[in-house]
């Protein structure tokens, strides 16, 4: 029992920290740019979210040669002060130069909490999904705090409650070490083992996180955010976050991806096109989050010993993804083929789990075969119109071309025939559905 609640207290300690940091970061920022001008404001935030983002696989790397976890926490918290410090002097000397360096030291000092919390939460809670979904889950309501309340006072008292919890942090006992990291995975259940298959494998998961910020970005991308909108639209995705290790305990992990990219995609298309947008964007947001310790989990298995790395690498390609969605050049067809293509794939992967389809090499060749086919299919519908004819035309010829690949696969005939109708036909008619619906 005093494991348990040893493993949880530490674990509520980081995530504490999460939200105060990150809502420290932004409202440091935020009274900047009271001081400053609009045309300071994209330069401040841009540098501040690469080096919060994209330096997390170095301090990641650096912070798995720790033996001990609490340097890195350390450099954080100094970071951070100083950074308040020097805010404190430009206020009264208006430097440019100052407002620069404030805005490096918040993002390095980001940086440097995050591998640490990440790593930390991993190592005590055994890679659970559960601990890793609460830690990250506050960080998006710090944010929204640090923007709507950005004022001296809360700067200064989050710094403080940031100094005093992290006395208590460093106080943690972990030791990073090969012993340490053989006892994580033997923590982890049965039911979620999954085989160490080649850091290969973080290549599609880090494609899909980087589609995962597309998608969380472009969701509640056409409702106005005030201040209590940005609140919900935050507290949801925190729900979401914190509550996604229990659905893939419940579901599994990879049934519990399929089921939530669906749903949000499904939510997506809703908000886009519907006339009752809030539903859609709350459903989209908490389910699309529900992922985010799923593939945490999923990086730390591909990389044990470096899950600072593994989380540095997930956060760099956030980035990307965030950037894409709030590109206002892109035209809605780009919308529309990636939303159709993830729910394509969302439907057939889960209609070979109900079929009893459970071989690893199949499941990814229907990804394979859906990009082959779904993204051609609706290039050429953009192309000569979706009328009737040309929608079965195509239908049909996907029908047999996807028939061919799970030929290729499985050397079944008649079951590739079987996998390819049902298949194609369900994901039609969700398709139909979601038309409807909207």
């Amino acid at each position: 029992m005093g494991n348990i609640v040893s493993k949880w207290t530490s674990v509520g300690i980081a995530t504490s920290l999460h939200f105060l940091v990150d809502g420290l970061c932004v409202c440091c920022l935020y009274l900047m740019v009271h001081q400053g001008t609009m045309s300071e404001l994209a330069g401040l935030f841009l540098t501040y979210n690469l080096l919060a983002f994209t330096t997390q696989t170095l301090t990641g790397w650096w912070t798995d040669r720790l033996r001990k976890l609490h340097w890195a926490l350390l450099l954080s918290i100094g970071l951070l002060t100083t950074a308040v410090m020097l805010l404190i002097v430009s206020g009264q000397w208006l430097s440019t130069l100052c407002f620069w360096l404030v805005t490096i030291l918040l993002g390095l000092g980001n940086s440097f909490f995050h591998v640490w919390g990440g790593k930390m939460t991993v190592l005590v809670a055994g890679n659970d999904m559960r601990a890793l979904g609460i830690f990250v889950s506050t960080g998006a309501v710090g944010l929204v705090v640090g923007v709507i309340y950005a004022e001296w006072w809360l700067a200064a008292g989050m710094l403080l409650l940031i100094t005093l919890i992290g006395a208590f942090a460093i106080r943690i006992p972990v030791t990073n070490t090969k012993r340490a990291h053989e006892k994580v995975f033997r923590l982890n259940t049965n039911r979620l083992q999954l085989p160490r298959t080649g850091e290969i494998w973080l290549i599609p998961i880090l494609l899909f996180v980087l589609i995962r910020s597309f998608l969380g970005e472009s969701i509640p991308s056409n409702i106005e955010k005030d201040s209590t909108m940005l609140l919900l639209l935050a507290a949801t995705a925190m729900v979401g976050k914190a509550g996604g290790g229990w659905v893939a305990r419940r579901w599994g992990v990879g049934t519990s991806i399929v089921a939530c990219v669906g749903v949000a995609v499904a939510c997506m298309l809703w908000a886009i096109n519907g006339t009752n947008r809030l539903l859609p964007v709350f459903i989209g947001v908490l389910t699309i989050n529900f992922t985010m310790p799923m593939t945490l989990y999923l990086a730390n298995r591909v990389l044990p010993g470096r899950e600072g790395q593994a989380f540095g690498l997930l956060a760099m390609v956030l980035v990307p993804g965030y950037m894409l969605a709030h590109n206002g050049s892109l035209p809605f067809q780009v919308y529309f083929m990636l939303a159709a293509l993830l729910l394509t794939i969302s439907v057939e992967l889960g209609m070979l789990r109900l079929m009893g389809e459970k071989r690893r090499k199949v499941f990814v060749g229907s990804v394979v075969i859906n990009i082959l086919t779904n993204i051609p299919l609706n290039l050429v519908l953009f192309a000569v119109g979706s009328t009737i004819g040309s929608l079965l035309t195509g239908e049909l010829l996907v029908l047999v071309l996807e028939a061919i690949g799970y030929y290729i696969l499985i050397h079944d005939w008649k079951r590739a025939f079987i996998y390819s109708l049902l298949c194609n036909v369900t994901s039609f008619l969700v398709g139909v559905l979601i038309q409807f619906m909207i």
